[in-house]
């Protein structure tokens, strides 16, 4: 059972938040190179996911799973 975060990821600043969020909230970034997604639970998305294609992309990985996706209001 794993939570993964996306959202906005294309500058290091954008990186380092998401980083940071994952490790508030006990979760992985989408990033991380070790997802394994049918062991994935949650999805959380954080505010401005839908301008990135990367998020875009975790999200539309997470529906094809089945995940239950949350949005994280900043």
């Amino acid at each position: 059972m794993s939570i993964i975060i996306t959202g906005p990821q294309e500058s290091a600043e954008e990186v380092g938040w998401l980083t940071e969020m994952a490790g508030l909230l006990d979760a992985h970034t989408a990033t991380c190179p070790n997802v394994v997604w049918v062991d994935v639970t949650a999805l959380y998305r954080l505010t401005g996911w839908e301008h990135s294609p990367l998020a875009r992309a975790d999200v539309m990985i997470a529906d094809l799973y089945g995940v239950e996706i949350v949005d994280l209001a900043q």
